[in-house]
C-alpha cells in the first residue's frame, strides 16, 4: 500500500514551538499507526518537503535540526525516526511517474504534487492537522493520464490517528469458521490468529465489489484467502475482518496481479 505525506498541507499553520511539535507528533503516531500495512513500500515524499513551513518563522529542515539536539528524549527519538524514514524519498516529483499525468486540485494545478502521485498510485494521502484545505478524510481531485478525459478522483486523506486505524484491518474469528466447530457448509480457517492477522496485514482490497472483501496469500500454505468485513469496529477503533482459506480461481484477476506473493 503506497503512502505519501502531503507536502502542501504545510503551511506555517502552528503559531509556536509547542504547536509544531504536537503537529510533527500526530504525524509520528500516524506513521507509526500504519507501518504494519505498508508491506515493505516506503513513505514517499516530495522534493520540497524539508522546505515547507510548520510555522511562520520555522522550515521542516529547521525544525528536524533542532529536535534531533533537543535535550527532551521523546522530540529527539520522534525527530530521528521521522528523517530515517523520510530523509531519501523516494520522491514523488523527482520519478518518471508524475510524467504524463494532469492533476488539479480546488482550481490550481497540482500535477507535480504529492496528491497528483496519490491519484497516479491508488496511494493514501498523510497530511498535517490545521490546514482548511486538507481537514477531509477524502478529498477529490481531478486527475488525467495520458491521453483519458480528466475525471474526478478521491484520494483518502489521514490528518488523525482515528483516520488510520480505520484503513487497518484487525481480523477476528468468526463462529461458522472456527476449525473446532465450524458451520455446516462454511470453510474453516486453517491458521492461526497471529497468522491470519499477518495476511490480512499484507491483504488488498477490491473496490469494485459492493461487499467489502480483502484478499490474501499465506507463503507457507502456498494458500490464498478472502477477508470479509465485519461492518463493525473493535473497542480501539479498528475495523474486524473474518476470513478463510480459497482456491486461486476465487481471487479476481485485477486483485491477483497485485497480491505479493
Amino acid at each position: 500500500m503506497q503512502f505519501l505525506i502531503n507536502e502542501l498541507s504545510f503551511i506555517g499553520q502552528a503559531a509556536n514551538d509547542y504547536e509544531t511539535d504536537e503537529l510533527m507528533k500526530n504525524i509520528f503516531e500516524i506513521i507509526k499507526e500504519i507501518e504494519h500495512i505498508q508491506n515493505g513500500d516506503p513513505i514517499q515524499t516530495h522534493s520540497s518537503f524539508y522546505s515547507q513551513k510548520l510555522s511562520a518563522n520555522l522550515t521542516l529542515q529547521e525544525w528536524f535540526s533542532a529536535r534531533i539536539k533537543s535535550q527532551k528524549t521523546n522530540q529527539q527519538t520522534i525527530a530521528k525516526i521521522l528523517i530515517r524514514l523520510l530523509r531519501n524519498g523516494p520522491f514523488v516529483d523527482l520519478q518518471d511517474l508524475l510524467n504524463d499525468c494532469k492533476c488539479n486540485y480546488q482550481k490550481q494545478d497540482v500535477s507535480s504534487s504529492s496528491l497528483a502521485g496519490a491519484a497516479k498510485l491508488q496511494g493514501i494521502l498523510i497530511s498535517l492537522q490545521n490546514n482548511p484545505d486538507f481537514i477531509q478524510e477524502n478529498i477529490e481531485v481531478e486527475f488525467q493520464e495520458g491521453t483519458s478525459s480528466l475525471e474526478n478522483t478521491s484520494i483518502k486523506n489521514l490528518t488523525e490517528i482515528k483516520h488510520a486505524k480505520k484503513i487497518c484491518p484487525r481480523y477476528k474469528l468468526h463462529s461458522k469458521h472456527d476449525p473446532s466447530g465450524y458451520w455446516k457448509n462454511a470453510t474453516p480457517m486453517n491458521l492461526t490468529n497471529e497468522e491470519a492477522q499477518k495476511v490480512l496485514n499484507c491483504s488488498v482490497g477490491n473496490s469494485n465489489e459492493n461487499s467489502e472483501k480483502r484478499y490474501g496469500f499465506h507463503k507457507q500454505t502456498d494458500q490464498f484467502y478472502v477477508f470479509h468485513s465485519d461492518n463493525t469496529f473493535d473497542e480501539q477503533g479498528y475495523p474486524t475482518y473474518h476470513g478463510f482459506p480459497i482456491p486461486e480461481n476465487q481471487v479476481p484477476p485485477k486483485i491477483l496481479i497485485k497480491i505479493k506473493r
